[in-house]
């Protein structure tokens, strides 16, 4: 796990550099730097507005089923999104906010719940 988490944070931003400078080589820096303000401030927002709907959704399942289990891949998306967000870099701010449309964020968040099920049933029920 820590091996996957050092490549992940060794491969990112070397993915994002070579993107902005490619972008930067093609479309000029000037150009390359508002399209990453942009996207940040851009997926900055849709981020706040996804997660007050999500937010609003939770509170009204809640009262009336209990718990919504199922919306907490959602919100861990919806966290993500938002880190994403945080970092500046052209990959980074369209996986942002890909992952702020809720129809993406929905099938996300079934594919990460089923797989989750799928690793602790493995690993209890071996």
């Amino acid at each position: 796990m820590l091996k996957r988490l050092f490549i992940a944070f060794l491969v990112v931003p070397l993915v994002e550099l070579v993107l902005i400078f490619v972008l930067a080589h093609y479309l000029g820096w000037l150009f390359t730097l508002g399209l990453t303000i942009a996207s940040s401030l851009v997926g900055a927002y849709l981020a706040r507005q996804s997660w007050r709907s999500w937010w609003r959704t939770v509170r009204d399942e809640w009262g009336s089923e209990g718990f919504p289990v199922h919306r907490l891949g959602e919100g861990a998306i919806l966290v993500t999104a938002m880190a994403f967000m945080i970092t500046p870099g052209p990959l980074t701010g369209f996986l942002g906010i890909l992952f702020t449309i809720p129809p993406i964020r929905e099938k996300i968040s079934r594919m990460l719940v089923r797989w989750a099920g799928n690793r602790l049933l493995g690993h209890f029920w071996r």
